[in-house]
C-alpha cells in the first residue's frame, strides 16, 4: 500500500496535464481578447485626451450643423438627377395612353351595343358619358402626378 502512495498514478498525471492545458488555454484566449481591446482603447484615450487638451483645435458647431444633425432621419436621400425626373414623368405618362385606349373601346361598344340594340341608343350613351367622365378623371389625376414628378427636386 505504501508504493501505490507515494508514486502518483498514471491516471492522476494526465489529469493534471489536462487541467494545466485548460489554465494555459484560458490564459491564451484572454491574451487573444485584451490584444484586441487595447488598440480600441488606446485610440478613444487619445482622441478624449486630444479634445480636452485642445479646445481652441475642437470643430466649432455651428446652428447648421446642429439642425442637420436634429434632422439627420428626416431630409432627404439626395437631390434627384434631371434625367431621373424626365424618365419618371415618361413612365407616368405611359397611363394616359391606357386612359385613351380605354376611351377607344368605350366608344367601340358604344356603336357595337347602338348596332344590335337601337332602342337602348339612349341609355348606352349615358353611360358611355359616365364611364368617359372616369377615364377622363384618371388622365387627369396621371398628368398631375407626371407634372408632379418632372417638377420635384
Amino acid at each position: 500500500s505504501s508504493r501505490f502512495a507515494s508514486a502518483p498514478s498514471a491516471h492522476c498525471r494526465h489529469h493534471r496535464r489536462l487541467q494545466h492545458f485548460a489554465l494555459c488555454k484560458m490564459a491564451l484566449f484572454q491574451a487573444i481578447r485584451a490584444a484586441r481591446i487595447v488598440p480600441v482603447a488606446r485610440t478613444q484615450a487619445a482622441a478624449a485626451c486630444r479634445l480636452l487638451s485642445t479646445p481652441a483645435a475642437a470643430p466649432a458647431s455651428s446652428p447648421l450643423t446642429q439642425r442637420k444633425s436634429a434632422l439627420a432621419g428626416l431630409e432627404p436621400l439626395g437631390k434627384r438627377n434631371a434625367g431621373v425626373s424626365v424618365l419618371g414623368c415618361a413612365i407616368a405618362m405611359v397611363a394616359v395612353g391606357g386612359c385613351a385606349q380605354g376611351i377607344g373601346q368605350l366608344f367601340a361598344a358604344l356603336v357595337v351595343g347602338m348596332a344590335r340594340n337601337p332602342s337602348m341608343k339612349e341609355d348606352l350613351f349615358t353611360y358611355t358619358l359616365i364611364g368617359m367622365g372616369f377615364l377622363e378623371f384618371l388622365a387627369i389625376v396621371v398628368i398631375l402626378i407626371a407634372g408632379l414628378l418632372l417638377y420635384s427636386e
